[in-house]
């Protein structure tokens, strides 16, 4: 007998809009505010709607009382703390729009669409108090009265149905939330919905702002060059060589707003040891590597972000001063962090944070500027990109890189600090190689001995001086012996490739490595039918490399018991002690360039009419320094475990293979 009752009350607060019903009640709230809500019933039947509004009807009453009590509770926010949240927000979302627009300035036509639509829909939410949906009457009254063309009718539709079908919006609880708690507000349903309220015209305005932005940044392509406005931090300088790029009469419509990244992947994408196809096959081993091509691309990020975003054809020799500026001012981590690489990420913020971790402690004062073997190669990529774009665009004058250029300040053979023999006893006196407590605690001393890549790489660098991810992407196949002396094959591999053609090489195995049971392990691996010679340094990610997994999965654990590491000595500095140990028993560099696979200088040390034979190798090798003799023969293999002899999963998947 109480349902038609309870569905009088709920028909009271229910309404139809199109074929849409809806809900809505307006409840008076502490300090003799009124609070609107209006909610979509999301059915066409009338009986269904009356029995959601009914149940909708029969629980706001206990809500009310919920937020009645939570505003009572904090007081509510004052005009001037939402007026404050608000222009926060503003500031945030012009911050974000105009970087957005200033680094991909090609897709202006469209950022001036998405200012205009987005601007009237957060009009269109202030207008009404909240959400609504866009009713064929009210776009009809656009069209009629507004004058609004169907294009941009469809684009608020766009909008509209992008919060009402797929949940995209900014008034996202955690942004919000953000927001209160950035001004030392507790977050609370009440809260949340006043700061939306205030955010309406506070977005509204930073899209019109971010239009006007934008409009002044398309009013520079018409400047006379060299009048074009520089970025204001660091300064530009003046200067009588900073002459003009070019004309942009001259320049083809096709390079006309190229950026310095765009270039850079036109660059990539018309040469063709840089082509795609060429990954794979029998000529991949002409393939331009991908760090190489990761050094292209960031360069020309650096130059973009320190041009603010204008077109390559406009750089002139004041604009590589600036760059070059920046140089000194960013930290010599920039790049390593993937947020640094994001298009977003401002050249200043990347200074700013480094500021602020040399006040944390978290860097030293020295973390600051950019080694100038770095700059160097910074410019080289740049002076490449450039004159590739002047190939296509004769009209722009040349600009002289190499003035930027200057020679390392460091000594070319202390570059990167060799480890000494004391350092390799530290090294090898850990738990991984005297004994661990377990196969999880492999850093933890104890009785158990494990034979894997943290036990195998470390001591083939040292043994061999090859490269970490030579050593890394290694195949059972690459293993071999002829004529009772066991050596290594490095070359091009389907488990990746090698730095240059002077890496290909043969490589003996020393009797060291061969006491501690490299053989022996090689043997054991193939035998139980792995393909790698470390399995479980594989990914399942495509293009991860091998040297990067053990990276990240050993050394930096390795690393922090090594007492006496400086900073600059990573795995790479034991190629260096291999060198130079070899260099002071006088080993000809033609048999260490061999070794080490360096090119060495000069036409004899570089081309000959064979690879040092492997006996010669084999006597090389066994003249490295030996700093594990107190380590004992293994002859008695312990794999790991086959569940942990697996290709790695994907980021985001368990070890099943299953998403997370």
């Amino acid at each position: 007998m109480c349902w038609p009752e309870r569905s009088a009350m709920a028909s009271l607060h229910t309404y139809r809009r199109g074929h849409i019903f809806w809900w809505r009640r307006i409840h008076p709230i502490s300090g003799g505010r009124k609070l609107d809500i209006r909610l979509s019933l999301k059915t066409f039947d009338r009986i269904e709607a009356s029995r959601r509004g009914a149940a909708l009807t029969t629980a706001s009453g206990d809500v009310i009382e919920m937020l009645n009590q939570r505003v009572a509770a904090d007081g509510g926010l004052t005009e001037a703390e939402l007026q404050a949240i608000a222009k926060t927000a503003y500031e945030q979302l012009l911050a974000e729009l105009c970087q957005d627009q200033r680094s991909t300035p090609y897709y202006a036509p469209l950022h001036s669409v998405s200012n205009l639509a987005f601007a009237h829909y957060y009009q269109r939410l202030a207008d009404h108090g909240g959400h609504l949906s866009l009713l064929p009457a009210e776009e009809q009254r656009l069209a009629e009265e507004a004058g609004w063309d169907p294009q941009r009718i469809e684009d608020l539709r766009t909008i509209i149905k992008l919060r009402e079908e797929q949940g995209v919006t900014r008034f996202r609880p955690d942004y919000i939330d953000g927001l209160l708690r950035q001004h030392g507000r507790a977050p609370t349903d009440m809260l949340r919905w006043a700061v939306e309220l205030a955010l309406y015209p506070a977005f509204r305005d930073a899209h019109i702002d971010a239009e006007e932005a934008l409009q002044r940044q398309l009013a520079v392509r018409s400047y006379p060059t060299g009048a074009v406005p520089g970025p204001s931090v660091p300064a530009r300088i003046a200067n009588d060589q900073d002459e003009t790029a070019g004309s942009e009469a001259s320049v083809p419509s096709e390079w006309l707003h190229v950026t310095a990244t765009e270039a850079a992947e036109r660059l990539i994408a018309a040469t063709p040891k840089m082509f795609e196809h060429r990954k794979t096959g029998k000529r991949k081993e002409e393939q331009v590597g991908e760090q190489t091509l990761r050094q292209i691309r960031w360069a020309a990020a650096l130059l973009e972000r320190s041009m603010d975003g204008r077109p390559l054809w406009s750089l002139t020799f004041g604009d590589l001063k600036v760059l070059d500026q920046w140089f000194d001012r960013l930290p010599v981590t920039c790049g390593k962090a993937p947020w640094h690489r994001s298009p977003e990420t401002t050249l200043k913020e990347i200074c700013r944070d480094a500021e602020e971790k040399i006040e944390l402690g978290d860097y030293e004062a020295d973390a600051i500027g950019l080694l100038s073997g770095t700059t160097n190669k910074h410019f080289r990529k740049l002076a490449q990109i450039h004159s590739f774009l002047r190939d296509h665009v004769p009209s722009v004058a040349e600009v002289d890189f190499g003035k930027f250029m200057v020679p390392d300040r460091k000594d070319e053979r202390n570059a990167r600090a060799a480890y000494t023999l004391e350092q390799g006893r530290e090294l090898f006196n850990l738990p991984p190689w005297t004994g661990c407590r377990s196969v999880e605690e492999r850093l933890e001393p104890g009785n158990q001995i494990y034979h894997d890549s943290l036990f195998f790489v470390l001591l083939l660098v040292w043994y061999t001086g090859m490269r970490r991810e030579e050593v890394c992407k290694l195949l059972v196949t690459d293993v071999d012996c002829v004529d009772g002396i066991w050596f290594i094959s490095i070359d091009f591999t389907s488990a990746g490739r090698v730095k240059n053609r002077s890496a290909v090489r043969l490589i003996a195995i020393s009797d060291e490595l061969v006491r501690l049971g490299f053989v022996e392990y090689f043997e054991a691996i193939r035998t139980a039918g792995h393909d790698a010679l470390f399995p479980e340094l594989v990914s399942e990610r495509a293009g991860a490399k091998k040297g990067d997994t053990f990276y990240k999965l050993w050394w930096i654990y390795v690393a922090p018991h090594l007492k006496t590491l400086q900073r600059g000595q990573a795995l790479h500095a034991a190629r260096h002690t291999v060198s130079t140990e070899l260099k002071e028993l006088e080993v000809f560099e033609e048999h260490r360039n061999d070794a080490l696979g360096h090119k060495g200088k000069g036409e004899g040390s570089t081309r000959y009419s064979k690879a040092t034979r492997l006996a010669k190798l084999k006597a090389l090798v066994d003249q490295i320094p030996i700093v594990t003799d107190h380590l004992p023969d293994y002859r008695e293999i312990h794999l790991l475990p086959a569940a942990m002899r697996r290709p790695r999963p994907r980021r985001g998947q368990n070890l099943t293979g299953a998403a997370e």
